[in-house]
């Protein structure tokens, strides 16, 4: 699967555009979209489910680049479960967002391979938060911490 850039527009708070994911068939149908990240610790995975808005999805407060992504769609029965095979997913990571849209890489078909994927961009973004280039963090690690006098 090839991932690229995806722009999706957003107005009023709202996502307004989605990936084109199949419709599944039948009575009720259901779409989602989701915010996963990694619990700090644990490792285990969590989940935001995005709010459906006026037009949309609501954009969550706390989106941050390197987010990863989920569209999602599939057919309920007529007891509420998700039918076998029904089910769609579309991953991908957060790259930045504007003031008119959002720009995600993808599709990815695991969520992990979307984190995988995000992991750089993540990293020389915390770099850059106290100051730091990439490569001379990387050239720094042999020479021990700032400041040592060693």
């Amino acid at each position: 699967m090839n991932t690229t850039e995806w722009v999706f527009r957003h107005a009023g708070g709202c996502l307004i555009e989605t990936p084109d994911l199949p419709v599944p068939h039948g009575p009720q149908r259901r779409a989602w979209i989701a915010t996963h990240w990694r619990e700090p610790g644990t490792g285990h995975w969590k989940s935001f489910a995005w709010t459906p808005g006026e037009r949309g999805w609501q954009l969550p407060q706390t989106l941050a680049v390197g987010d990863v992504l989920e569209f999602g769609a599939d057919t309920l029965d007529p007891y509420g479960l998700p039918i076998p095979g029904s089910m769609t997913r579309w991953y991908g990571w957060l790259h930045y967002a504007t003031n008119r849209g959002i720009v995600v890489y993808g599709p990815f078909t695991k969520a992990v391979a979307a984190e995988d994927a995000a992991r750089p961009l993540v990293d020389e973004l915390r770099l850059a938060q106290i100051g730091v280039e990439m490569g001379d963090w990387l050239d720094g690690l042999d020479i021990g911490i700032a400041g040592d006098s060693q």
